[in-house]
């Protein structure tokens, strides 16, 4: 089956945009495809210049990505997988997660086997914003299990990062979301 074909997707420096479709439709297969996850049947795909597919470890040092299914790893608390990340990441200062941990109303200690989508998707929007050097920020279908003022705090949150000049891509199933925070 073909999952994208003749995409072509410029997105520059700053640019906000959101991959709106029905399931199926190819959004997370393309932004796969940008992170290097999948390699393409054909043709190229890049990020800052650099091939996805062949140089998808130095594209990751300047993405934060929160995918829509979190997997992870088998680590008993969600304070052991931030860690984890910090250190992946090269994270040293831990001011920022802890803001963004607090404003999420996010308790990392608890387990992560029990923890709900919500929960999951908290830990994963933490990890996002905690390298605040990344260029890039993906988010895949992120709001959908969250509460309402969870997602006023993401929405600040992206506001924040649109703000500082960085680029951020959308996926969303939700038009009206898309419209409300993205730039087309």
């Amino acid at each position: 089956n073909v999952a994208v074909e003749h995409i072509n997707l410029e997105i520059h420096k700053g640019d906000f945009v959101c991959l709106i479709g029905t399931s199926g439709s190819g959004k997370t297969t393309t932004i796969r495809n940008m992170m290097g996850f999948i390699r393409p049947d054909r043709g190229i795909s890049t990020v800052n210049g650099l091939d996805s597919w062949k140089e998808s470890a130095v594209i990751m040092k300047h993405v934060s990505y929160v995918p829509g299914e979190i997997a992870f790893p088998a680590l008993k608390t969600g304070t052991e997988f931030l860690k984890t990340q910090a250190k992946y990441l090269g994270v040293t200062d831990f001011g920022y997660m802890n803001h963004v941990i607090e404003l999420l109303q996010l308790d990392p200690t608890a387990n992560l086997k029990r923890m709900s989508k919500g929960m999951k998707q908290k830990i994963g929007i933490v990890c996002a914003f905690m390298d605040t050097n990344s260029d890039i920020l993906i988010l895949d279908e992120v709001t959908q299990s969250l509460s309402h003022d969870n997602r006023k705090v993401l929405y600040n949150l992206i506001e924040k990062f649109k703000g500082e000049g960085r680029s951020i891509i959308l996926i969303s199933h939700d038009l009206d979301e898309a419209i409300q925070l993205t730039d087309s």
